[in-house]
């Protein structure tokens, strides 16, 4: 059985290297950013959720989800995504946390 597995993995190997995907390899191509755009929301007896999110016609993606529970308690994630990485925001009201900053997040509380 480990003889099968060297021999698949070696194969693998050889036609990736034939194909021109080597390790530490970037693959260019002539693809543009396909600019797109949905959301949703869901309301029921526990409360509403939602999400959306966007890409623009340069790839940066922005985009919120969250939902707000039936006793009025919510959270809502306000997120970027572009050539500095990703970056969110945390917009809420639940109990025990505190405005911060952790991990590059910035978090707003209302408590």
């Amino acid at each position: 059985m480990l003889a099968k597995i060297l021999l698949l993995t070696a194969v693998i190997t050889v036609v990736a290297g034939q194909i021109g995907f080597e390790k530490g390899e970037e693959f260019e191509g002539p693809f543009e950013p396909i600019p797109y755009s949905f959301g949703y929301s869901i309301k029921d007896e526990h409360g509403e959720q939602h999400r959306s999110e966007e890409k623009d016609e340069s790839g940066v993606v922005t985009g919120s989800y969250g939902f707000v529970d039936e006793k009025g308690i919510h959270r809502i994630v306000y997120y970027i995504a572009d050539k500095n990485g990703f970056r969110a925001k945390i917009v809420t009201n639940e109990p025990g946390t505190a405005s911060q900053n952790p991990a590059g997040v910035l978090m707003e509380s209302a408590q």
